[in-house]
């Protein structure tokens, strides 16, 4: 590396043009016979060195007055030369320390690779390489059935009404999935996405226009590689201008992430009451909307008569403790269909420690996956009616994960994609405070429940006007 820099500044100074050098008389040798050893050349390091150079390199060699000059000049010439090798020697140990901190805070580690590995062998994909060969690009602008997030989910929902409603349609979903892990994300507003916020932000960096606004051109939705990009840089500022450098890179995610921080985390929780509580929180800007509640499999339907895949559940194990993300060893979408990253077969949940209240009271969780591969051969999987299917526009629109929707007032029934089932409940915004009302008083769900910490209590009393009415 440091013979590319001295040549590189050499290069820079050859190329320099300051016009012709005038070369001074000088009195002839007197023995031109005489041939006295020559010094070694001296290496051209700066204009006026490669001046000197011409100078001597023009000359009679053998002339005393000549070799009297040569020494005058190695000996002006000694320190700079010396100097600016000591300099490029610091160069080189700044950027070789620059390239090993690079390599150590961002770069996949061999122990992270090797452990990728091991877990491919433990975990084989449940989906086919030939599925994904020829990814499709976002082919015109939104369907027109797509008209927001809402649109694409609509055709899968149940419609709740009343808290008995809901109790009734929980229980159903239960019993009809008693082989499929299930976790639950309640949103205040039926027509939002299941984006991560990190997405979110990016669709918002990209200038996405959403599908309500009917654009006419492809949208610059996120894909994988921009996420990744995203979550370096991440790290980066958390390690280096942050000072958090001792937590594995889930860890520092999920502490971001309880700040509202961007990352593609999920938040999700295994009570699925707690999820419908998200749902139908107050707030006085969505009150008057409808409200959804996604119930999210894990794993796809196992095929009747094979053995179930086996749990992806993370923890925090030579894996999901590493320093680097073992997603970010993914450099293809070969790669990553080899470990199931975005191809909606497997959804990795991670329960993290209980570094705050809230987590436990929430039953709290987060899913963890790659932005959707989509393909021509998938998308038979994604149908809207007849001949058409939802594009990937659409789906990227709804989701930053794959969610492909079942009804979840039928038993869901194996697909030969293996894509892992989303089921959806549309709460009626008319529900909502009587939703409540039975969550505080049967199940002792409020706000201080929820949210057990100084942080939320400073919050809601900067809500209250504090005048005495509420004693």
């Amino acid at each position: 590396m440091r013979i590319a820099i001295v040549s590189a500044v050499t290069k820079g100074e050859h190329e320099q043009d300051d016009g012709p050098v005038d070369t001074p008389s000088l009195p002839a040798a007197e023995d031109p016979s005489a041939n006295p050893p020559v010094p070694a050349p001296i290496e051209p390091i700066t204009p006026l060195a490669e001046q000197y150079g011409a100078i001597i390199r023009s000359i009679l060699l053998g002339s005393e007055a000549v070799r009297d000059m040569q020494d005058r000049m190695a000996v002006t010439i000694a320190p700079a030369v010396r100097a600016f090798q000591e300099q490029m020697a610091k160069n080189a140990g700044t950027i070789a320390l620059g390239i090993e901190a690079y390599n150590r805070t961002i770069l996949p580690s061999a122990e992270v690779i090797a452990a990728l590995t091991r877990q491919m062998g433990q975990l084989p994909a449940l989906t086919r390489a030939s599925d994904f060969e020829e990814p499709t690009p976002p082919l015109g602008p939104y369907s027109d059935a797509m008209g927001s997030a809402g649109s694409y989910f609509q055709p899968a929902e149940e419609v709740i009404e009343s808290f008995d409603d809901l109790h009734a349609a929980i229980t159903k979903l239960i019993s009809k999935t008693p082989d499929l892990p299930l976790v639950w994300r309640g949103v205040r507003n039926a027509d939002w996405g299941l984006h991560s916020y990190l997405y979110r932000h990016l669709m918002k960096v990209n200038g996405v226009v959403p599908p309500a606004e009917r654009p006419s051109e492809p949208q610059p939705y996120p894909d994988e590689d921009q996420m990744v990009a995203a979550e370096r840089e991440i790290l980066r500022i958390a390690r280096n201008d942050w000072r958090f450098d001792d937590l594995s890179a889930l860890e520092t995610f999920a502490r971001v992430q309880h700040f509202g921080g961007p990352t593609r985390l999920i938040d999700v929780t295994k009570n699925p009451y707690i999820g419908a509580w998200f749902a139908i929180e107050f707030d006085p800007d969505t009150e008057g909307d409808d409200a959804r509640l996604f119930a999210l499999a894990t794993k796809p339907v196992t095929r009747e008569g094979r053995q179930p895949p086996p749990d992806s559940t993370l923890s925090l194990d030579e894996l999901g403790a590493a320093r680097d993300p073992f997603w970010h060893a993914m450099e293809t979408n070969a790669d990553r269909q080899l470990f199931d990253w975005g191809t909606g077969a497997r959804r990795r949940v991670w329960v993290p420690p209980a570094y705050d209240p809230r987590i436990s009271a929430q039953n709290a969780a987060f899913i963890l996956d790659g932005v959707p591969i989509t393909s021509s051969k998938l998308a038979p999987y994604f149908k809207i009616e007849g001949s058409t299917y939802w594009r990937r526009n659409d789906l990227l629109a709804s989701a930053s994960i794959y969610a492909k929707m079942f009804k979840p007032t039928a038993k869901p029934q194996y697909n030969a994609r293996n894509f892992a089932p989303t089921f959806s409940f549309r709460i009626a915004a008319k529900a909502k405070r009587e939703i409540r009302d039975v969550m505080e008083s049967r199940f002792g769900y409020r706000l201080s429940y929820i949210y057990p910490d100084m942080s939320a209590l400073a919050s809601h009393l900067k809500s209250l006007p504090l005048d005495g009415s509420a004693v």
